[in-house]
């Protein structure tokens, strides 16, 4: 029984996220070097539940594999704000340093580059939202169906 109990829980280990996920910037900030580190794992563990269901680990590998190779990878990565928008849902503006590097296509270098994410709190924890999605509550009426937007 030990022989066996011991793997499965070093797998169970290995797979879980070593963040302060109730800390949307610790958050943020693991996601951030995950990706610069090109621990695609730790990143793909730290985005939203519907953006996992809709996203293979395989599509969000080669996705970051095709950032890389239009805009080279970032080295370093600057925190500026993190902003509440709503309940259950932050915003952090960040900047990405990037180094130039030779036998890269330098035609869109530039040496930063300033992007928005969202997080949102889900399931006790905070998570990144990597897709772009609306959640919609379909309310059956005499009239058709009545359509409210629950989630953007």
């Amino acid at each position: 029984m030990r022989r066996v109990l011991i793997p499965v829980l070093l797998a169970v280990a290995g797979c879980t996220v070593n963040v302060n996920t109730l800390d949307p910037e610790a958050v943020a900030h693991a996601y951030l070097k995950a990706i610069e580190n090109g621990d695609f794992k730790k990143a793909y563990m730290l985005i939203d539940g519907v953006s996992q269901r809709y996203t293979p680990y395989g599509d969000f590998v080669k996705y970051w594999q095709n950032y890389f190779k239009r805009y080279g990878r970032p080295y370093k990565h600057t925190i500026h704000d993190v902003s509440k928008a709503k309940p259950g849902l932050v915003i952090v503006e960040y900047t990405w340093h990037y180094k130039k590097t030779p036998g890269v296509d330098t035609t869109v270098f530039l040496k930063e580059r300033s992007y928005r994410m969202k997080l949102k709190f889900e399931f006790r924890r905070w998570a990144v939202k990597f897709r772009k999605y609306r959640i919609i509550k379909e309310t059956p009426t005499p009239y058709g169906v009545q359509r409210e937007v629950i989630e953007e």
